[in-house]
């Protein structure tokens, strides 16, 4: 497993532009819109991941755990830009699930990688991750600061999702 915490939150998005206008008065900085195709293989326990994406491609192996209304996120493998020896291993060795794709929009904002996801039935949500790669903070640390994010972005708990598309 990777040493480091991360919490996160994901909710329904209804109104994108007004989210997009408080994280630049907040001082989030922009990080660009990738397009992401995902593709998502059997795995004993978690989520087996590959992702092409406009900004970069990954193959990520994590598991979830629900905490107190977030998400604890435990990763077992990040590789990003595999090589495509990888990618083969991958599909030679795992089924493949299911795919998703979408539009995402990124924003950084302190330790916070925030997410608006717009999918091609033209729904949207928001995933904010907190991170701590430093060991610097506790997890109800990054918990309430997924939380406060939330209460700044004005995005009331009736919209809370758990993560995922697949």
């Amino acid at each position: 497993m990777l040493n480091y915490l991360d919490f996160t939150l994901k909710a329904s998005l209804t109104d994108k532009e007004k989210v997009v206008q408080k994280l630049f008065e907040l001082g989030a900085d922009f990080l660009g819109i990738d397009e992401q195709h995902d593709f998502y293989f059997h795995t004993e326990k978690g989520k087996l991941k590959y992702r092409k994406g406009s900004l970069g491609t990954l193959i990520t192996h994590y598991e979830r755990f629900l905490v107190d209304n977030s998400e604890k996120t435990h990763v077992y493998r990040y590789d990003v830009d595999p090589s495509e020896e990888s990618v083969k291993q991958l599909y030679l060795t795992h089924d493949l699930l299911g795919e998703t794709q979408k539009s995402r929009t990124l924003f950084q904002w302190e330790n916070v990688t925030i997410h608006l996801d717009l999918l091609p039935d033209g729904n949207t949500f928001i995933e904010v991750e907190a991170k701590d790669f430093e060991q610097e903070l506790t997890e109800s640390e990054l918990q309430q600061k997924c939380r406060g994010l939330f209460d700044y972005l004005e995005i009331p708990d009736r919209d809370l999702r758990q993560t995922g598309y697949l």
